[in-house]
């Protein structure tokens, strides 16, 4: 009797239930999932109330989906929170259960939508956690963590192209407007992560998600962090400068950032620093500077660009160290030195005598009696000696050391006598190398020696020099020079040269051909400038330049604008005879009279030809008269007097009586004439005019 009242109770629970269900409710569908596969995980139970109220209280209800069948159903109270929590162990997984969500704010109840499902094929798994993305050209290939139950799952890839001018705007939130979608089944393969390699177009950059399904559920999981795919990165160009003083260097290293279809997600830098005496250091960067502080030693940087899908290909910057000395002159390597781990040796042998190896000698401990006597004979090394620690450490001495010196073991190369006068000359050869020196070279020796003299003169010279000028030396004689290099401990082998200075006779010999030479170049030079004069009035003579028709407007003077005409040219050969007897006396046929309005005087080819025959006196002396009458004549309707070429002439006059009563002016037309020129000219008031 007490099971059956206890049945009917919940039955009109569940009724009560049905009937408030009815209500609107701003709940979501509860979603009940685990998230994995295995049988014996718990289930989590999530909603979503839009109207959450600090003082709502949530019961979940479940019950299988017959309603005539009522042999299961229950209730979890989830409180103030919009999840709970599920033991396996209460629930039917293998049955279709309904699911709802009742909420309850004091009196006010309301029930979410009803969900039936199958628990034991409701499984959401975990978004996936991309965590290698490598790309290559145009092939990207992301990995992530595979779930731990041992079955298949049902990816989806989506992904979009982000346009260059979007790259830096980092509020950018509309990619999935215009998402192309992926559905890939991914195969069980061997290891811990899931893989899928992806076909991207070279030069462009994209966004990507991932997200996951078992194969028996329908839940998806959700979408993984949006992940950023920039371009490959390229290797940084490196640039460094430093300021040394007080021991130390402050050194500051530059490279250039990578353009923003690299850098799209962002790049840091993996810096490794190396110097001696020090641990090595890594840092990681996050812009393009970095600024440390090292000793007068190498320093040694390597960079690494990073970005989402990548890394360059590292790049190695070696800082070399400060200049290696020639000599040292400090004693302070003969003092004590500090105590112990507050100084550090550092010496290395010079392979080339000059070069620094990569790998060095270190000590804190030794001294430098100490470590020469490791060193080999007459081979040059160079140490340091480090003080302080870390940013304070600094360097306190840098000189080059043997173990044991001995003598030059070459003498100096390609030496040769340049300059050679007759009382000078000069000495040049090549110094002899570092690893040849055997010691510290103190300097060169130079003998010279006269031919048929016993006398030998005697020169030092720096070690750092390799050049001598020899003075005093007699004219016409013959040398010979002895030159060697010298240590500490004596001489090496020498090198000799002879060589025979210039006569003073060839010397005086070479002033007077130079003098001859500057003469002869002289007088040549006079010569072209006289012949160039001469040519150029002898071309003056026989091609003289033709001058332009100058006509004054004084002996015009009806030449107005108003009644001018235009004139036009006329050529003809003509002889011109300029007095009244010359053509009286040439022409004794035709007889002259004082009144002669149209008198025309032609010439013969046979007289101009028998004229052509005359003296030449007759010639002059009509030539002498025709220029002394032009002077005195139109002065401005002529050209120079002293032209004998083509003239312009007239054929009427230009002179009127009565310039009053003109009305108008008829000039006639102009002619060159080849040949003398005919004056006209009036006589006793009447105009004689001779023309061919």
């Amino acid at each position: 009797m007490t099971t059956r009242a206890h049945e009917v109770g919940l039955l009109v629970l569940v009724v009560a239930v049905f009937v408030d269900k009815v209500a609107t409710c701003s709940i979501s569908n509860p979603q009940c999932y685990k998230n994995t596969t295995r049988p014996d995980d718990d289930f989590l139970c999530e909603w979503k109330d839009q109207d959450h109220s600090p003082d709502a209280i949530y019961t979940i209800f479940m019950q299988t989906s017959s309603v005539n069948d009522i042999s299961y159903s229950t209730k979890f109270d989830a409180g103030k929170n919009l999840f709970k929590i599920l033991p396996v162990e209460g629930l039917i997984t293998a049955r279709l259960l309904d699911i709802w969500v009742h909420r309850q704010v004091f009196n006010v109840t309301c029930s979410s939508p009803t969900i039936s499902v199958f628990l034991n094929s409701s499984v959401k798994y975990s978004p996936p956690n991309i965590q290698k993305k490598i790309r290559s050209a145009e092939k990207l290939v992301l990995s992530w963590p595979r779930v731990n139950d041992n079955k298949g799952a049902i990816h989806e890839i989506r992904w979009k192209k982000i346009p260059i001018m979007m790259i830096k705007d980092e509020d950018n939130d509309s990619w999935q407007n215009d998402t192309d979608r992926l559905y890939c089944v991914f195969s069980h393969t061997p290891g811990n992560l899931d893989s899928y390699t992806l076909q991207l177009q070279k030069h462009t950059v994209y966004q990507v998600q991932i997200r996951r399904k078992a194969k028996q559920s329908l839940l998806w999981s959700h979408w993984s962090q949006t992940v950023d795919i920039p371009i490959e990165i390229q290797q940084p160009v490196v640039q460094w400068d430093e300021t040394t003083h007080g021991g130390k260097r402050e050194i500051t290293i530059n490279w250039t950032i990578p353009p923003p279809e690299a850098s799209f997600g962002g790049v840091s830098y993996n810096l490794t620093l190396n110097l001696p005496c020090e641990k090595t250091k890594m840092y990681t960067i996050w812009n393009n500077t970095f600024e440390t502080v090292a000793t007068y030693s190498e320093a040694r940087v390597s960079l690494v660009a990073i970005n989402n899908i990548g890394s360059s290909p590292s790049q190695e910057l070696v800082i070399p160290p400060v200049e290696h000395l020639k000599f040292c002159h400090s004693d302070t390597h003969k003092d004590s030195l500090p105590k112990r781990k507050r100084y550090c040796l550092e010496w290395y042998k010079l392979e080339d005598g000059e070069t620094r190896p990569a790998k060095v000698n270190i000590s804190r401990s030794n001294t430098l009696e100490d470590i020469k006597k490791d060193m080999e004979k007459f081979v040059r090394y160079y140490y340091f000696l480090h003080t302080g620690r870390n940013q304070s450490r600094r360097t306190n001495i840098s000189c080059p050391v043997y173990s044991k010196e001995g003598v030059p073991s070459s003498q100096p190369k390609n030496v040769t006598v340049l300059n050679i006068t007759h009382d000078s000359a000069v000495l040049w050869w090549q110094s002899i190398p570092v690893q040849e020196q055997r010691g510290f070279l103190k300097h060169y020796v130079i003998r010279i020696s006269r031919e048929g003299h016993n006398e030998t003169g005697h020169h030092e010279v720096t070690a750092n020099k390799t050049s001598f000028l020899l003075r005093n030396l007699e004219p016409g004689s013959s040398y010979t020079l002895n030159i060697a290099g010298r240590t500490e401990i004596g001489e090496g082998p020498n090198s000799t040269r002879t060589f025979f200075t210039l006569s003073s006779s060839s010397t005086d010999n070479g002033m007077k051909m130079a003098k001859i030479i500057l003469t002869v170049c002289a007088v040549v030079l006079l010569f072209s400038i006289a012949l160039s004069v001469a040519i150029r009035r002898l071309r003056r003579k026989l091609l003289p330049i033709i001058p332009s028709p100058v006509i004054s407007p004084a002996a015009m003077p009806c030449m107005d604008k108003k009644n001018m005409k235009p004139m036009t040219e006329k050529v003809d050969d003509v002889i011109l005879l300029p007095r009244d007897q010359d053509i009286h006396r040439r022409f004794p046929r035709q007889k002259h009279t004082t009144s002669l309005p149209d008198f025309e005087v032609s010439l013969p080819d046979e007289d101009k030809e028998d004229e052509e025959d005359e003296d030449e006196d007759e010639d002059d002396d009509a030539e002498s008269h025709f220029t002394g009458l032009i002077s005195s004549a139109i002065t401005s309707s002529f050209p120079n007097p002293n032209y004998k070429g083509q003239l312009l002439q007239f054929t009427e006059t230009l002179e009127i009586a009565d310039k009053g009563q003109m009305e108008s002016c008829e000039v006639n037309t102009p002619s060159y004439k080849n040949g003398l020129f005919f004056e006209n000219r009036t006589v006793e008031n009447e105009e004689i005019s001779v023309q061919s």
